[in-house]
């Protein structure tokens, strides 16, 4: 009779975390675009963690043409140096892609970091259980001591879930520019994420190419990534909320770098040149919360519209959007079941609709963003027990003054207090079903 064999120990014998009947590999999945100065201390907090099988699959990456361009020399320089710092690595299980070297870099209309993800994930999947994770992460983005692991055992409690839109926080920097501009885009974020979730919107999420995970099963059933030169993640979200349940908590959330960057049109560190450049506000505002409102009466008008046609706050906007007098007709044409109906009118007016029927209405009548705050700390802020000291110090300091005034620590407390009311929504989601 043969022993029986268990699952691999994780590293200092710590018990290796499993997902339903057979233990689950986690793989990683990094694009690295001139990440020298990133790359080690990503690695060495993967290094840090336990509890899991993992493999970390990088893709060093980059137009071809650029081989050929002085300006972008640099880059494939950088990218070299990568890969020869990976290619040092005995003490991790690495699955490198090169798409940098001479002869190897990206065709023309070929690139760009959804490329790259798309290529990480879809080789992932080539190899890959269906029980497996694929953790896709970027490589200036710090990983806590146990995060892989809770996403295994987020995925255990909710074996039907589709994806996790982790945690995350930016961490402060010595530059007092660039650390002002990452905490007024991540105000910026959160308070979107906080009136999504306060209207029960089921696009609730943050999107961020750094803080997702999801199961080989989904990747596979959903038909992949779409590569985009750039807000991949977005839409990649997106299409898993509408194919099933998105989680939202993690046990501790991701660090990615605060800094600039030009290699993608939106993000963090674009929006940090943007704002270092004075163009901030004007691109990253606080919508109104009668905004989301309407969103609100619209979605609560879903049950009343399978039975006939009912004006919706947002029907002019999605009249001129979908070039129809009769935007919900179709839907009532097509699903003959109030659930199938309802999901449908959630996939039309979906996050990508919501986003550009807010920056619709700002641009047609702007709103300052400490007012908008301020009014919605005062109609809102005591829902969330636990922060009311802090949420009370931050209406005080907008009583006295503009953002643009107030210091970065005072920026910072803005930040803490709109992040430990969003953990309040992700904490009572994780709780459900």
């Amino acid at each position: 009779m043969h022993p029986k064999v268990g699952p691999p120990p994780g590293p200092q014998g710590t018990k290796v975390v499993s997902r339903g009947s057979a233990v689950a590999t986690v793989h990683i999945a990094i694009p690295v675009q001139d990440e020298l100065e990133y790359l080690p201390a990503c690695l060495d907090a993967l290094r840090r963690q336990e509890g899991v099988r993992f493999v970390t699959w990088l893709c060093v990456n980059q137009p071809e043409a650029w081989q050929h361009e002085p300006d972008r020399r640099p880059v494939c320089e950088a990218n070299q140096a990568c890969l020869h710092l990976l290619a040092a690595v005995t003490d991790l299980d690495l699955r490198i892609i090169d798409r940098s070297s001479p002869g190897r870099g990206w065709p023309p209309k070929r690139s760009g970091v959804g490329h790259a993800r798309k290529e990480l994930m879809d080789a992932i999947c080539a190899e890959a259980a269906p029980r497996d994770i694929i953790v896709s992460l970027d490589a200036d983005t710090l990983t806590p001591p146990g995060y892989l692991r809770s996403l295994i055992v987020s995925f255990n409690r909710h074996p039907a879930a589709c994806a996790i839109a982790a945690r995350y926080y930016h961490p402060l920097t010595d530059d007092g520019a660039v650390t002002r501009a990452m905490l007024g885009y991540e105000i910026y974020m959160r308070f979107y994420a906080l009136n999504l979730w306060r209207i029960g919107s089921p696009y609730s999420f943050t999107a961020l190419g750094s803080a997702i995970a999801l199961p080989v099963s989904v990747y596979r059933r959903v038909g992949g990534l779409t590569p985009r030169t750039s807000g991949e993640d977005f839409y990649f979200l997106q299409k898993l909320t509408k194919h099933g349940r998105v989680l939202h908590w993690t046990a501790a959330p991701v660090a990615p770098a605060t800094r600039k960057s030009w290699r993608v049109p939106v993000g963090t560190g674009q929006a940090i040149v943007a704002a270092c450049e004075g163009e901030y506000s004007d691109r990253y505002p606080l919508y109104a919360p009668e905004l989301f409102d309407r969103i609100s009466r619209t979605t609560g008008a879903f049950p009343e519209l399978f039975a006939g046609p009912v004006e919706t706050p947002l029907d002019e906007f999605l009249r001129d959007k979908i070039s129809t007098d009769a935007p919900w007709q179709p839907l009532r044409d097509n699903h003959t079941t109030l659930d199938r109906f309802v999901r449908a009118c959630h996939e039309r007016l979906d996050g990508l609709r919501i986003l550009q029927y807010l920056k619709a209405e700002y641009r047609e009548a702007p709103t300052d963003d400490r007012a908008t705050l301020i009014d919605w700390l005062d109609r809102y802020g005591c829902q969330f027990p636990g922060t009311e000291t802090e949420a009370s110090r931050v209406r005080a300091l907008l009583n006295e003054r503009v953002l643009a005034d107030l210091s970065t620590s005072e920026l910072d407390a803005i930040r803490r207090v709109l992040f430990q009311m969003e953990d309040r929504y992700r904490r009572e989601d994780d709780l459900e079903g």
